[in-house]
């Protein structure tokens, strides 16, 4: 065969892939250089250096590897925090209500992850009726008081503005002081964030034309006290609006046995004092009280203001001192029944005895709870006593805490006001106990007989 050709049929397999038949490895020679030379003559060319032939490589046929499956992120569990000095804790129950069962109870500063979307428990958190589903540190579950939970680290409110205590706002403070004066009590500090606090419900009241102690944002006076920064100390409050005078408002306060008693409050301290005009010439008239310990001074309050235009009281009664916690419990009880169109309940000395068991089991056990240690609820014990009920409810507190601050709290929070005020209980008991380290327990059981009428 010629070699030339045999080069290019080599090269031609090399080039489109294909395997030539056998033949023996050419030797491997170094490479001849040729010099031209003046001829014409056709001169043969060198025979090119062949490389060997390879087959080509493919790349090698592998399984894909497997990416490692992500692990998935666990989203930010919002946090809340126990914000009840006062008791130094806060319940978590079974259900969204206060006549759930307590699971276990949460200690005041503690934090707790909330099982609810972020954005619906913030709208919750320090609102009074509402309710978190939460979790405790030691993986408990269950429902805890919104309006006893806090974002950690929230900062209070700043401090506001001095506001101007003149007009019917001093009058009603130069008023308040003197009939303090006239039954032995201390003078009442006007303090600036309480102001704010009274401030900010006396224009909501006026922007709504309405009159009461629920703001048109859902708020409490002890929310709305707390921010300003007060402070979570047990508070008070007092309304009046309308068509009405300073007068007006000074006379109902201090005839109304409920407003009078706050009026006179020796455990409470500070005050604040707004009035704001509303449309067809109504006034709004609030005033609030806070309990912080005088010694826990607020750089806010401002001096004692010299007392002008003092009206004249006439002379009151001393309080008696024998007037006992049972019979303060009934009496503002039925006032706010009063004020609110509805007949006053009846003390039962049935009543009185199932829920003075309470108090004292509660006492003994250290727990604030409306299932008693021995399983028992109020309806159970209200008929241990022979009372036949048809409907039974109750109210219960604890804590280092008096009378006035259970009946704060009963009266401001939603579903114990309700109790308070609900149309289908006609019988009331009432039963208080001391426990140990200085606390105290209340019980409020009311229910209607299924008795015929004059049984």
């Amino acid at each position: 065969m010629n070699k030339r050709f045999c080069v290019v049929a080599v090269a031609l397999a090399v080039l489109t892939g294909c395997q030539p038949a056998p033949q023996p490895e050419p030797p491997v020679s170094p490479t001849v250089s040729v010099r031209p030379t003046d001829t014409a003559a056709p001169t043969a060319s060198p025979a090119p250096t062949l490389a060997p032939t390879v087959a080509p490589t493919l790349a090698p046929t592998s399984t894909p590897t497997a990416q490692p499956t992500p692990i998935p992120t666990r989203a930010a569990v919002l946090q809340v925090q126990v914000t009840s000095p006062d008791a130094g804790y806060v319940n978590v129950r079974d259900a969204p209500s206060t006549n759930g069962v307590s699971v276990t109870q949460a200690k005041d500063k503690s934090t707790l992850d909330v099982l609810e979307a972020a954005d619906t428990a913030k709208a919750k958190i320090g609102q009074v009726g509402q309710w978190l589903k939460v979790r405790t540190p030691d993986g408990k579950e269950g429902f805890a008081a919104a309006w006893y939970l806090s974002l950690p680290g929230a900062s209070p409110a700043p401090a506001p503005m001095p506001p101007d205590l003149s007009g019917s706002a001093l009058e009603l403070f130069n008023r308040t002081n003197a009939l303090r004066a006239q039954n032995g009590l201390a003078p009442y500090r006007f303090v600036n964030r309480l102001a704010a606090a009274a401030e900010r419900h006396s224009q909501d009241m006026a922007s709504m034309g309405n009159v009461s102690h629920t703001g048109s944002d859902g708020s409490m006076a002890q929310q709305r006290i707390m921010d300003t920064g007060y402070g979570n100390w047990p508070t008070d409050e007092v309304i009046f609006g309308g068509t009405a005078t300073v007068d007006d408002a000074g006379e109902f306060w201090t005839s109304d046995p409920y407003h009078r008693a706050v009026l006179l409050d020796p455990k409470l301290f500070d005050i604040g004092i707004a009035v704001a005009r509303g449309g067809g010439n109504t006034f709004y008239y609030t005033m609030v009280f806070g309990a912080r310990p005088l010694q826990a001074i607020d750089p806010t309050a401002t001096p004692m203001p010299t007392p002008i235009s003092v009206v004249p009281l006439a002379p009151t009664p001393t309080p008696n001192p024998a007037l006992d916690v049972v019979t303060i419990l009934l009496n503002r009880t039925n006032a706010l029944r009063a004020q609110n169109g509805l007949p006053p309940y009846q003390l039962n000395d049935k009543l009185d005895a199932a829920a003075q068991r309470h108090s004292q089991d509660m006492a003994n056990t250290g727990r604030i709870d409306h299932i008693g240690s021995d399983g028992s609820r109020a309806s159970l014990r209200i008929r241990d006593t022979g009372y036949e009920a048809q409907v039974t409810g109750e109210n219960i507190y604890g804590g280092v805490v008096t009378v006035d601050d259970a009946w704060n709290y009963w009266a401001n929070d939603p579903l114990h006001r309700a109790v308070l005020l609900n149309t289908q209980y006609v019988d009331m008991g009432i039963g208080v106990v001391k426990g140990g380290g200085g606390w105290y327990y209340y019980t409020l059981d009311l229910a209607r007989s299924s008795a015929p009428l004059g049984r």
